[in-house]
């Protein structure tokens, strides 16, 4: 119930009447100021509003009695028409949280709990900033937050509206000894606030998780939204490459010629083995797929492959001991190709030497089928 109607009746509106109502009242009192002056009204039925703004940006615009609350009068008009049709509501500045996950967490999905500093409306003064006291006009800027300076360049002048500095755009001031002891009259206090991440089988790199309303809070408006990216680390195993998961396997040349089985882990913990057959030898840096045990697609609801590219491990020196030995692995192998030398004068023989600059020459593996 409202004790005191005076404020209502000088506007001539209800006790019930809603923001938009005053907000006209506004307008029509700053009208009054206008048309009650029989040299402003005269300038405002030649120019308008916009004549007149212009006429008080020249410096040689001089009318006793005009004064600086006309140009409240131009900002309520312009806020006015600009918002029509639409309404603007105040909200916390948002969160941005990096989160790292496993492969296995972005492959099976999972919940993960995060811990982040927010903003919260300080509950001892609900949002006020004080406690005993109350918050007054800002005199330097009248209750807008905004103060209007005018720059001089030349015979050029020119209104530039500025975050007022006496009441940090807030509109109204309060004395220091009645501030809320609990958030120094900041209207808000931060504590960490924990929230359950729900990340979905099949995620990616770098995707967003979007909670809205989770974030900075602020008095009279909407708590901003928390944004979390996750960010996939390192794999001792896999490659990610869109739903395919690349892999290195190193064999010998034994099992590249002759064949071999392997196991391998996949991501959800299981094994699967796989098997190669002789005589289909694997040469190096070359390919082979797993269709279908790569990394669910949310959206197809089909999986991708694990590619495996073969890193084959050649013997070391003198691994054969005897000369018999090399005679029977030759007679199993493919035939070597005999060259000769011509009888031209200039042929000669040449030994080949080991080369220790080989380290400084860049070899270009060749590029994966799979991209």
């Amino acid at each position: 119930m409202v004790v005191d109607k005076t404020l209502y009746n000088v506007l001539g509106v209800e006790p019930n009447s809603t923001q938009e109502q005053i907000s006209k009242m506004q307008q029509v009192n700053a009208a009054r100021e206008v048309l009650m002056d029989p040299k402003t009204r005269e300038m405002y039925d030649r120019y308008g509003l916009e004549g007149m703004k212009t006429a008080m940006n020249n410096e040689n615009f001089n009318f006793p009695g005009f004064s600086g609350s006309i140009f409240d009068l131009f900002n309520l008009f312009e806020h006015g028409n600009s918002s029509q049709g639409r309404s603007t509501v105040n909200k916390g500045k948002d969160i941005k949280h990096v989160l790292r996950v496993s492969l296995e967490e972005l492959y099976s999905g999972s919940t993960r709990t995060i811990f982040i500093d927010c903003d919260f409306v300080c509950v001892e003064c609900n949002g006020i900033g004080c406690h005993d006291g109350i918050p007054y006009e800002c005199n330097n800027c009248r209750g807008t937050g905004i103060d209007r300076v005018i720059h001089r360049v030349g015979p050029m002048t020119q209104q530039i509206q500025e975050k007022c500095s006496t009441c940090n755009g807030e509109g109204y001031v309060m004395d220091l000894i009645d501030r809320c002891r609990t958030c120094d009259g900041n209207k808000v206090i931060q504590q960490e606030k924990s929230l359950d991440i729900h990340i979905a089988h099949g995620s990616q790199h770098r995707e967003t998780i979007k909670l809205s309303g989770q974030g900075n809070q602020i008095p009279n408006g909407e708590a901003g939204t928390v944004y979390v990216i996750l960010e996939q680390q390192p794999h001792a195993t896999f490659d990610r490459k869109g739903d395919d998961l690349i892999m290195t396997m190193q064999i010998n040349l034994t099992e590249s010629l002759c064949g071999f089985q392997r196991t391998i882990t996949l991501l959800d913990g299981h094994n699967i083995l796989i098997n190669h057959p002789p005589g289909k030898p694997i040469v190096p840096n070359s390919y082979r797929s797993l269709k279908g045990y790569g990394m669910p697609n949310r959206n197809t609801h089909t999986y991708g492959n694990v590619i495996i590219r073969f890193d084959v491990k050649f013997p070391e020196d003198n691994f054969i001991q005897t000369e018999s030995q090399y005679k029977q692995l030759e007679a199993i192998l493919p035939p070597k190709i005999q060259n000769i030398l011509t009888s031209n004068e200039h042929d000669e023989e040449v030994k080949m030497m080991p080369c220790d600059c080989c380290s400084r020459i860049t070899y270009t593996v060749p590029a994966s089928p799979f991209g």
